[in-house]
């Protein structure tokens, strides 16, 4: 039981670094909030900080991985979950934009 709830976070924190670094770009910024209604887009200053942040949200998914499952399924189970969550992001910014705007409002 606990290796599924430590496997589910380690997807929350995959997904919402792959989140954070989608947002960083202008077209995706733009479909998240919205061009008329939507807060600013973030300062270049504060890139970097939130690309600090999106490698740190990965490096922790990673080694939740790697801690639960130990070092050979944690490993590939952390690649697979990268992938995943890379294309569970395209999927959500193509089909449901507007789900990211809770994380847009963090910016």
């Amino acid at each position: 039981m606990a290796d599924g709830v430590m496997s589910v976070a380690a997807f929350a924190a995959i997904w919402l670094s792959f989140g954070v670094l989608a947002l960083m770009q202008e077209a995706h910024w733009t479909a998240v909030t919205g061009q008329a209604d939507g807060p600013p887009p973030p300062l270049p200053l504060s890139l970097r900080r939130w690309r600090l942040c999106a490698g740190a949200g990965l490096a922790l998914g990673c080694a939740l991985c790697i801690a639960v499952h130990g070092a050979g399924f944690g490993t590939l189970l952390a690649l697979l979950l990268l992938g995943a969550g890379a294309i569970s992001v395209a999927f959500t910014l193509a089909w449901k934009p507007h789900w990211l705007r809770g994380l847009a409002a963090i910016f």
